[in-house]
């Protein structure tokens, strides 16, 4: 059962509220072209409520179509707290906006106060992709408007026993359907995380899986073109796994490969890749690494690897190495290669490298040389 915590944490992270704003940015830009189009519209309720006032308030009507501009402006954002601000900020005005018209018809407020309560439901439809807070205060905010103006002398006469009738049932009712949305929201993420981390994620070791590695391979190379950040590579392999195979069982060479993934992530830091290529060969993303540090960090592993004894199904005691091969992003290439090529460079300098330990008598670290 999820924990109510759980979605209120969630409200509050950044990366859970990008995601979100993301899947329904098009939604709150299309509420909001047609807020402006009702609002142009009201003209016509405006001319059955006061002839003689409504045909000089035709172009204050039609001034909603100003809320077209925050309309594609949410399109073309990129921070959720920018498009919260934006929606919440075009509502608002649109709501004063309104009263200010009514005002000037004979009898507008009194004859008109429900078309308050438009405002509440219309925040739910067009704040869905942000915060389960900014719909709260969202709500508050356009709710309390009219009693506040009221309370300054700006609206009287103002119903406002009907008004409260009317627009706390509506408000609370709204503010529970932001809940259940946030809840459905926060189901729906969740599944997509788990999906994501499924499609990504090699089953028999819990590391990263080829397709992981290639998207993550090309964006440190992209990074590398535009800042010139370091970065290297690490191409480990299991020495003589056929025979470890042959000798102890497939069961036995899959705990090696598990042990040699597990070797792999203890020994690297939170920002580096460990990844299952294939077989009994992983590779290591190092960002922000030169080949000193890269160095260090496969003789860690090599070392690990060769002090640690495995046993087989049948009980008998078994040590094993790895052949490990580095190669690194460093220096700008010549050629002007874009980052997809830089990667495959990369992953082929490093295979290269892994060879020429394996072809040195294996349990060794090699380096890519220029030459």
């Amino acid at each position: 059962m999820m924990a109510a915590g759980d979605i209120l944490t969630l409200n509050l992270d950044g990366a859970y509220l990008q995601r979100k704003f993301q899947a329904y940015r098009h939604q709150t830009s299309l509420v909001l072209i047609l807020a402006a189009m009702m609002g142009a519209a009201q003209w016509f309720i405006d001319r059955e409520l006061d002839p003689a006032a409504a045909r000089g308030l035709l172009w204050a009507r039609l001034a909603y179509l100003w809320m077209l501009l925050p309309a594609w402006a949410i399109l073309r954002v990129g921070s959720h707290v920018t498009g919260a601000l934006l929606a919440l900020a075009s509502l608002t005005l649109a709501q004063l906006h309104d009263i200010a018209i009514l005002r000037q018809l004979e009898g507008g407020i009194a004859t008109t106060v429900m078309s308050f309560v438009f405002y509440p439901m219309l925040l739910v439809l067009l704040c869905l992709g942000y915060s389960l807070f900014v719909n709260w205060a969202g709500l508050a905010l356009l709710s309390a408007n009219p009693l506040m103006l009221a309370s300054a002398g700006w609206l009287a006469p103002f119903p406002y026993q009907l008004y409260s009738m009317a627009i706390w049932p509506t408000a609370i009712f709204m503010l529970l359907i932001c809940a259940a949305f946030s809840l459905g929201y926060h189901q729906r993420y969740m599944l997509e995380m788990a999906l994501e981390q499924a499609s990504n994620m090699d089953p028999l070791t819990g590391v990263a899986n080829r397709r992981h590695f290639q998207q993550r391979l090309q964006q440190e190379a992209s990074r590398f073109v535009r800042l010139s950040q370091t970065c290297a590579l690490l191409m480990i392999d299991i020495d003589h796994f056929k025979r470890i195979n042959d000798t102890h069982g497939h069961p036995t060479g899959d705990r090696t490969i598990q042990a040699l993934a597990g070797i792999c992530a203890s020994s690297s830091r939170d920002v580096d890749l460990v990844a299952r290529l294939g077989g009994e060969e992983f590779a290591v993303l190092v960002p922000g690494t030169d080949l000193d540090g890269a160095r260090a960090l496969a003789e860690r592993i090599r070392s690990q690897v060769q002090e640690l004894t495995l046993h087989s199904d049948a009980g008998l005691a078994f040590q094993w190495t790895v052949s490990i091969g580095i190669a690194s992003l460093a220096r700008q290439p010549a050629g002007n290669l874009d980052a997809a090529a830089l990667g495959e460079q990369l992953m082929a300098h490093a295979d290269q490298a892994l060879y020429a330990a394996k072809n040195a008598g294996r349990n060794r670290v090699l380096e890519f040389i220029q030459r």
